[in-house]
């Protein structure tokens, strides 16, 4: 055996870290990128989806999104399928499976809530 098949086969712990975060389904990927979408859902979606929606809920390929009333929910409905495909185009493919949407706010941190901006900095340290 060679000295070079000893050799980790990524350049720096980035890579690794990169793929481990973004590479197959998994509990740690779909998390992270269910984290970016999160965080990036109006750069994502553009100024008028992202303006009335928001996602609420990501599990086994299925993103739960609220809408703010019955008329988005039904003008939303015409948008899933570009909207999925958006998604997996900016991830992985696959990575939405389904989009189902609700009335119900469920809670979740809002991207400029700072309390959420406070906890996320301790938990991801530079």
């Amino acid at each position: 055996m060679s000295e070079r098949d000893h050799r980790s086969k990524f350049a720096s712990p980035a890579e690794v870290l990169h793929k481990l975060l973004e590479g197959q389904n998994g509990p740690v990927s779909d998390q992270y990128l269910r984290w970016r979408l999160w965080m990036n859902w109006k750069e994502i979606v553009g100024p008028t989806v992202s303006g009335h929606s928001e996602p609420v809920s990501y599990r086994n390929g299925v993103l739960w999104l609220w809408v703010p009333n019955s008329s988005w929910m039904q003008q939303m409905q015409f948008m899933l399928e570009p909207l999925k495909n958006t998604i997996n185009s900016k991830f992985r493919p696959d990575f939405i499976v389904e989009i189902r949407l609700t009335t119900n706010k469920r809670h979740s941190p809002d991207r400029d809530d700072q309390n959420f901006q406070t906890n996320l900095k301790r938990f991801i340290k530079p």
